[in-house]
């Protein structure tokens, strides 16, 4: 053999001889051990239900963890249930459905999940995926939210104001129960939004109505100060939401018609700790001290680690998504979940390129007031790090409707926003 090449084999060797221990010295982890600064780098190499605790962890995550705090509880995987009509109405599309770039919409869709089946080798696998969390989404006919609140936080100083607000969204199309569509099919839904409390931001709110075609939503914002209504301009999507840290487009982490986006990538499928069971409620209005009205935050800088609540092990697709040109954004990068249309994680980087904001939605399945099994947040953090600054949204649970029986699109209306706004 070359004597040049001993050295390199006796290096390769006790590499292989060193990975070998530290896999021999692995230990699989009990649910409920907590992944934090503190242990990381003890538990790296152990695994959770198979998998290392490394590959579980994004690159983000891991960089939270070691430098802002975060905490991950370890949770066992559950299966979420789908609902029997969702699981009809997707399978029903399979082979029948195709995104037509020029209208902006997908053709042959109805309701469900447009592309119930994802082939990784598909040139379009990434855009289908954000086609089905725009149109698929376990979200029922209609969601209603009468208490939810944005806590205001700054990293180094804490909570600075918690206003509370109303949200309700009414399907137009894609329904799964009675008519698939409702009206003359050119909406996709209608949007309210609106603030009770505190006292000088209460009644301001708006109304939207989204279309399943390239126009921009139509906007209307309800001023108490002066009671009239002003239509926003066609650009409100990339706006931010009041004085938080999200733009209109970071509802849910993605918000956006998926054209008006300029490209898609898959970058692969792995799996991460996401929360898909979530603890309810994370929100107790009638709390007095933080610790009781925000349960699973922690008392301490930077405030907004919503480390009480439960990691489990979620397959993902991880999408990278390409933004137009006058977004504040450069890109996101987003975490979906393989089973069913649902993003846990969300990473926005500015126009230089930099990491910017991260995102981080935790969900629940729950049943609808007629038996629909839908899935819910309960709470979800927009962190802004270059700013020292996040916004945590945060339902009360309770009072969650879904499917609420004897209402019509007639109920949600510009009216409907003026009057809430009296």
């Amino acid at each position: 053999m070359n004597d040049i090449k001993k050295p390199v084999l006796r290096a390769a060797a006790a590499v292989i001889a060193l990975a070998a221990c530290a896999l021999a010295h692995a230990a699989e982890l009990p649910a409920g051990t907590v992944i934090s600064a503190e242990n990381i780098d003890k538990v790296k190499n152990d695994t959770f239900e198979g998998h290392t605790i490394a590959s579980l962890l994004t690159e983000k995550m891991e960089w939270r963890i070691r430098n802002s705090g975060m905490k991950v509880p370890l949770a066992k995987a559950k299966e979420i249930p789908l609902d029997p009509k969702w699981v009809k109405a997707s399978a029903a599309n399979a082979g029948k459905t195709k995104i037509n770039a020029e209208t902006c919409q997908v053709d042959g869709w109805q309701a469900g999940q447009p592309f119930p089946d994802i082939d990784m080798k598909d040139p379009q696998a990434a855009e289908k995926v954000i086609w089905n969390w725009h149109l698929g989404q376990l979200s029922g006919d209609l969601a209603h939210a009468p208490f939810f609140t944005q806590v205001l936080i700054d990293g180094e100083k804490g909570v600075h104001a918690e206003p509370v607000a109303e949200f309700i969204r009414y399907s137009m199309k894609g329904r799964l129960s009675g008519d698939a569509v409702e009206g003359d099919g050119s909406e996709r839904g209608r949007q309210l939004l609106y603030f009770k409390a505190p006292s000088d931001m209460k009644g301001l709110g708006t109304f939207t109505v989204m279309y399943d075609n390239a126009k921009v939503p139509d906007v209307w914002a309800y001023i108490p100060a002066v009671r009239r209504v002003r239509r926003l301009s066609g650009g409100a999507w990339m706006d931010p939401v009041g004085s938080s840290d999200q733009l209109q487009d970071d509802l849910e982490i993605f918000n956006a018609r998926p054209c008006w986006y300029t490209g898609y990538k898959m970058l692969g499928k792995r799996t991460v700790l996401a929360v898909a069971h979530s603890k309810t409620p994370l929100w107790n209005r009638n709390g007095k001290t933080f610790e009781e009205k925000y349960p699973v935050l922690e008392n301490k800088a930077p405030f907004w680690n919503m480390n009480g609540n439960v990691y489990e092990p979620r397959e993902v697709y991880v999408i990278e998504a390409t933004t137009p040109s006058e977004h504040p954004y450069s890109k996101k990068v987003l975490y979906v979940d393989t089973k069913y249309p649902r993003i846990y994680y969300g990473e926005a980087y500015n126009r230089k390129g930099e990491f910017w904001k991260m995102m981080e939605f935790h969900s629940y399945p729950a049943k609808a007031e007629d038996g629909f099994t839908d899935v819910r947040s309960a709470g979800g953090a927009i962190i802004d790090f270059q700013r020292n600054h996040a916004t945590v949204f945060l339902v009360d649970s309770g009072s969650w409707k879904t499917n609420v029986p004897g209402m019509s699109q007639k109920d949600f209306t510009l009216q409907t926003l003026q009057a809430a706004g009296r």
